[in-house]
């Protein structure tokens, strides 16, 4: 469980989150989606302890980021939208280095496990440098996966990838949530399709936090599109 009270993040003049609080349970899928620069990688990188927030709280499954940063970041685990991976070695050695961080002994099941949920075990000797976009991705979200977390936070998990390796990673995704939370932030508004809760920034401010099928029904198509354009409209007129 992520709880979230009165956040504020400045960067000089620019306020890139403005004042946002919420609460997500495990169980679902929730998607944050908005416009360029509204603030969803800033949040997500303030509740994976990368950035440290100019005002305001977030607990963990209880554990404050700031004052129990161990425990809390225990429950996590990340996948940035900039890659983070090391192309030279192996897709096996660079997860038993990551098993390795995580005091993870058998880490030979761990990585087997991950792998087979990730389709990644034919590519396991292979040296990351040589794998495609879409097998670089479920690297990292296999790494990301090895300690078993309680939360599971993916930066733009299908961009750039064809429609096949975008159904894997939805399917993993949907499979992943029945038991655990998994935060989504994505541009490309099909994708949140999957998810159960929306959350919507625009310019740092929390304009939208409901079920998907309230979110639906903003607008009469029950499009997704339809629906960020009138809430997005909305907002701006009430400027």
């Amino acid at each position: 469980m992520i709880e979230i009270l009165n956040l504020t993040q400045n960067f000089g003049k620019k306020n890139a989150l403005d004042c946002i609080s919420l609460m997500l349970k495990s169980g679902e899928v929730v998607a944050l989606i908005g416009e360029n620069g509204a603030g969803k990688s800033t949040l997500m990188r303030i509740i994976c302890g990368y950035i440290k927030s100019t005002s305001g709280s977030i607990h963990i499954f209880g554990n404050n980021i700031e004052t129990n940063r161990i425990e809390a970041l225990q429950h996590i685990g990340y996948v940035p939208e900039i890659s983070s991976l090391y192309g030279d070695m192996t897709v096996f050695d660079f997860l038993k280095w990551i098993a390795g961080l995580w005091n993870i002994a058998d880490f030979n099941e761990v990585i087997a496990n991950a792998a087979s949920q990730m389709q990644i075990l034919d590519v396991l000797a292979d040296k990351i440098e040589t794998l495609s976009k879409g097998y670089k991705k479920r690297v990292e979200i296999a790494a990301a996966i090895l300690h078993n977390p309680d939360i599971l936070i993916l930066d733009e998990p299908t961009d750039g990838l064809d429609p096949n390796q975008k159904q894997h990673i939805r399917n993993f995704m949907k499979s992943f949530a029945k038991k655990n939370l998994v935060l989504v932030s994505t541009h490309v508004l099909e994708d949140a399709e999957i998810a159960n809760r929306i959350l919507m920034l625009s310019h740092g401010k929390l304009i939208g936090n409901m079920p998907m099928k309230d979110f639906k029904k903003i607008s009469q198509t029950g499009n997704l599109n339809d629906a960020f354009r009138i809430l997005s409209s909305a907002k701006k007129e009430k400027k």
